[in-house]
């Protein structure tokens, strides 16, 4: 693919950006899924005077997209050749599937009352989607499961299923209930006295132990907290309708990416989260504001340079402030001129080894290798880097120490190891670059070792743990998918910028990024609304623009024009 064609993508992909930032409700191109999807299938139309639905359309999205085989996988596992594992999968499917199952058997329970208004086959689809999830449950096991919360949106799943005639038995579901029952039981008083910005994104899952008649406040231009699944079980549950949360949902259904076909994504919206990844993953490897549009590139940074309260924003103006999205914004505006201090990171989110993802208004603060190392960047893209020294050397020794433990790299918002690596990678070679230039006189003479021997010799190892795991095909990943391609190829290049990591291995470099572009090129469709689902949460997620954005950086992305940018010489 020629540079004019990349470019032009690109420029594409951040114009439908800064459009769609300017929405009232945000934006947000995370895939459709089921499981909310299924949600707003259930919402009551309660201004009328007869039973109706509020978007049927959600149902009849649910209706095409059920198997034949009875389930709902949005997956698509059963046309992959490389799978997913199945301690991804079967939850994944199962949290997807009983949602769907709940509105068929409501809308099959209103029909029946109404005499009207479902396939012929609705009661042969109800007996086929209970086979399907007798038989994903009975093969189910919870040790290993990722999906944020599952120990309590299953149960209460099972619960209003029974509620409906349906009863589940499988071999670990009094393990799961007793999970629920504890996970269930915190004090959720705190819910009722005030706004808040607690990123919980499923207060669908305490249904029973919630009051929702004491929830307004919650109620925002985000809907329920950013979450069109909590925002649907509000109105379904509260006792008086709100017009502010059927509008965020209409928004969500018509200018999400299911485009008016009833379907919602997971978050909505991630209005600082997706325009700081994209800017970021484009500006670090080889585009310029210029290729991407200058007029538009400034009405992004606008609104991400607003968000920043006492120096710290969050993945949208919904939730708490975090580190992750606080350093993504930091460097996306630092990169574009601005003169911002990461102090406000230090501040919020630094603690004895290394930096958490929220603060301690959290109750799990998260340590993820990925967060680490963007704040690494951060820091190093900042005005002055040598005024954070201390928590630089503290962050590159907790990112060297965490490759070298045993098993593979994992991270927490990502299923992908290359995920965790790409930032790895960019951090520690940016902190090679910036010493070797001098805007860090006391690391040298502090940490020696750490510069000279602990860091490049961890990246040799990164470097020859990528060479080793590019599959015949070109790809990289167990999914052997674009988006972890082109994590490892971003990765690959940034290694092989630096001179003491790739050593006389610049060849071997220079074919796999190749062979990697090649795979990128046969199988890269732009404008693809079916992006690789790597994203962590409820249920696995894929985010059209961010991976994109990695994908076109990844086809874009030079070891030698990055080395030459930043003064080094890799040959």
């Amino acid at each position: 693919m020629s540079q004019p064609v990349l470019v032009h993508w690109a420029r594409e992909l951040v114009h439908r950006i800064s459009n769609e930032i300017k929405f009232e409700y945000g934006l947000s191109s995370m895939a459709p899924s089921i499981y909310d999807t299924a949600w707003l299938a259930l919402v009551p139309d309660r201004r009328v005077g007869q039973n109706r639905w509020l978007f049927p359309e959600s149902f009849t999205y649910l209706l095409e997209h059920q198997n034949p085989d009875g389930g709902w996988d949005t997956l698509e596992q059963s046309t992959r050749v490389a799978k997913y594992s199945d301690s991804l999968w079967q939850p994944d499917c199962i949290i997807h599937s009983l949602a769907a199952l709940l509105a068929l058997c409501q809308h099959f329970r209103l029909a029946a009352c109404q005499g009207s208004g479902l396939p012929e086959d609705a009661l042969a689809r109800i007996f086929r989607a209970k086979r399907f999830l007798d038989k994903k449950l009975s093969a189910w096991v919870l040790e290993g499961t990722a999906h944020f919360g599952f120990e309590l949106l299953i149960p209460v799943l099972l619960q209003l299923l029974s509620e409906e005639g349906l009863s589940f038995d499988f071999p670990v579901k009094e393990e799961l209930l007793t999970r629920y029952e504890k996970a269930s039981s915190i004090d959720l008083n705190w819910l009722y006295d005030g706004p808040c910005q607690v990123p919980l994104l499923s207060l669908e899952s305490f249904i029973g132990k919630l009051d929702f008649s004491r929830l307004e406040h919650l109620v925002s231009n985000g809907g329920i907290i950013a979450s069109p699944a909590s925002t649907a079980a509000y109105l379904i549950y509260a006792p008086k309708w709100s017009d502010k949360c059927e509008a965020f949902l209409r928004h969500v259904v018509t200018n999400g990416q299911g485009q008016g076909n009833g379907a919602a994504g997971g978050v909505f919206p991630l209005e600082i989260f997706e325009p700081s990844w994209v800017l970021t993953a484009l500006l670090e490897n080889g585009f310029t504001a210029y290729n991407l549009g200058l007029d538009q590139v400034d009405s992004i940074l606008r609104v991400i340079h607003k968000s920043l309260v006492e120096g710290v924003t969050g993945a949208t103006h919904v939730f708490l402030p975090d580190a992750d999205d606080t350093s993504r914004a930091l460097t996306t505006l630092n990169l574009q001129g601005y003169q911002i201090s990461p102090k406000g990171l230090v501040d919020k989110f630094e603690v004895s080894h290394c930096f958490e993802t929220f603060d301690s208004r959290m109750p799990n603060r998260v340590t993820s290798v990925s967060v680490n190392a963007n704040v690494l960047s951060s820091f190093l893209h900042g005005p002055d880097p040598s005024v954070f020294t201390a928590q630089i050397e503290k962050i590159a020794r907790f990112i060297c120490s965490q490759w070298q433990a045993p098993g593979r790299l994992e991270d927490h918002w990502n299923m992908s190891e290359y995920y965790g690596i790409m930032h790895m990678a960019q951090s520690l070679i940016l902190l090679l670059v910036k010493q070797a230039q001098g805007a860090l006189p006391s690391i040298s003479v502090v940490s020696y070792g750490l510069i000279h021997d602990t860091i490049p010799s961890c990246l040799r190892e990164v470097l020859d743990y990528l060479l080793k795991n590019q599959h015949e095909d070109g790809s990289w990943g167990q999914l052997h998918c674009n988006e972890e391609t082109a994590y490892a190829i971003v990765a690959l290049a940034n290694l092989g910028s630096h001179l003491s990591v790739v050593g006389g291995n610049d060849w071997k470099v220079d074919l796999a990024i190749a062979w990697g572009k090649q795979f990128l090129l046969e199988h890269w469709v732009p404008g693809n609304k079916n992006p690789d689902r790597v994203w962590t949460g409820k249920v696995l997620h894929g985010l059209v623009y961010v991976g994109e954005a990695y994908i076109l950086a990844a086809l874009k992305v030079n070891r030698v024009n990055l080395a030459g940018v930043r003064g080094v010489h890799p040959d």
